[in-house]
């Protein structure tokens, strides 16, 4: 199901208590053409992506805007789930050995003046490793104020990216383990253990922007049927509404919470038509979320908006806006053969 524009929005990575985590190679599992671009922030990748979708809807393709989770309002990626076909902004994404099908590279630093970005090549690189620097700072700030499960956030790895598996793994390992204290065993992993044979996606649908946190779950919702759960019955709410879906082979999106990640905080059923939530998916506070941010992460999130802008500004006088306006044009016709291409298939 899809909204009356046939486009929708979500993350696939976040700033967490836990770490950067990423849900991407969940997604990239479906996918049979990817095309990566590259190059310098301020070059042009989201405009194109969003140019690029323009075209695609009016074509009536349905698709998936994926949105950074460094710079929410910005978008990182589409993504068209019928034909499995991406298009995605690499240097948004955290992971360096990412590993993609039928995967095409599009470097947008080719469309830059060389002698202008020669110049301003030692201070773009002083500034990204200050985002770098920052977004490690973000997590820390998040540890303070959210108060992460100290026995799982010591067994997960330090200044990496993690998946979706990682923590569902050790978190469920952990209560293995730990049976004696009646630790109860967390949503993924039961759900997961449920569903493995079913088509599984897993999104965000929050993040962390300057003025508290952003919330995409009323207007990723908001064409479905919505169960809003409360109280003590909840899980076994979900229990027996997995149960049938599994007995179905329907297809499943989970929406993962970026303060808990190896909890759900909603699931989605596409073929049904429906969605079920815990609390009301339009108020935050009800979802454990702040507010406001606290006044380390608010400077932690100015200074990193501060410097994305400053790189922006550099690149702004080294590209060359004929090169990237062919370049676009070159990258649509190669994503019109793929759709022909599939669609043969």
């Amino acid at each position: 199901m899809r909204n009356a524009a046939g486009v929708r929005h979500y993350f696939t990575e976040a700033f967490t208590p836990y770490g950067y985590i990423s849900l991407l190679p969940e997604l990239l599992r479906e996918v049979e053409y990817t095309y990566l671009l590259t190059g310098v922030a301020g070059t042009g990748k989201s405009t194109m992506i969003k140019l690029i979708g323009i075209q695609l809807l009016d074509r009536g393709y349905d698709l998936d805007y994926i949105r950074s989770a460094k710079e929410p309002d910005s978008v990182a990626g589409l993504f068209l789930p019928k034909q499995k076909i991406a298009v995605l902004d690499k240097d948004e994404f955290l992971l360096s050995n990412l590993v993609t099908a039928a995967e095409r590279q599009i470097d947008l630093n080719a469309i830059c003046r060389r002698s202008k970005l020669e110049i301003y090549e030692d201070k773009i690189a002083a500034l990204n490793a200050r985002l770098s620097h920052i977004e490690q700072q973000i997590i820390k700030c998040l540890q303070e104020d959210y108060r992460p499960e100290t026995t799982l956030l010591a067994k997960l790895p330090q200044e990496a990216v993690i998946t979706i598996d990682d923590i569902s793994t050790l978190k469920q390992d952990l209560e293995v383990k730990e049976q004696e204290e009646n630790l109860e065993l967390d949503e993924i992993a039961k759900i997961v253990a449920k569903i493995k044979k079913n088509r599984v996606s897993f999104y965000f649908l929050h993040s962390l922007q300057l003025d508290g946190w952003l919330n995409l779950a009323p207007r990723f919702i908001k064409e479905y049927d919505r169960i809003c759960l409360e109280g003590d019955k909840s899980s076994q709410i979900l229990e027996d509404i997995l149960q049938e879906v599994k007995a179905l082979g329907q297809v499943l999106e989970i929406i993962v919470h970026p303060l808990k990640p190896y909890t759900l905080i909603g699931i989605v059923f596409p073929d049904k038509n429906l969605t079920v939530w815990k609390g009301n998916p339009c108020k935050l506070n009800e979802q454990g979320f702040r507010k406001t941010h606290s006044e380390p992460l608010q400077e932690c999130l100015e200074i990193y908006k501060k410097t994305k802008a400053e790189i922006k500004s550099l690149i702004t006088e080294c590209i060359s806006y004929r090169g990237l306006d062919e370049l676009r044009s070159e990258l649509m016709s190669g994503i019109m053969a793929d759709l022909r291409k599939s669609q043969a298939d």
